[in-house]
């Protein structure tokens, strides 16, 4: 039964993220918080919460406007998700800055250092 559970999580963890992304598309224009892209939804086993990671274009301080924002407007966007998936119960949502690609940047950036790449 454990085997079925994980193609279920992750089927369940892509839903979230597509209905919230197109959610999150609709409610706040470009203008209003730049554009915020969700990279990985986590939806825990217990179906009561999902760690919603995003990146926005502009840096630092819009992420963090947009992170200040969607934190604020969580109620809603979750009121607004329980209508377009249903499910017995939706999972509170937690928003936080994906650090992945800064992360890789960073670590791509280290190994150029450590061993150039030769040019022909």
């Amino acid at each position: 039964m454990t085997a079925m559970a994980l193609p279920r999580t992750l089927r369940l963890n892509e839903l979230v993220k597509r209905k919230l992304s197109v959610i999150i598309q609709r409610e706040y224009p470009i203008t209003q918080m730049g554009l915020v892209t969700l990279s990985r939804v986590i939806v825990s086993k217990d179906l009561q919460h999902a760690r919603v990671f995003f990146t926005a274009l502009g840096g630092r301080e819009k992420e963090q406007r947009a992170l200040k924002r969607l934190r604020h407007d969580q109620p809603h966007l979750r009121y607004l998700l329980a209508h377009e998936i249903r499910l017995r119960y939706t999972p509170e949502l937690i928003f936080a800055i994906d650090e992945e690609l800064e992360e890789a940047i960073r670590v791509d950036s280290l190994i150029e250092k450590v061993c150039p790449h030769e040019t022909p």
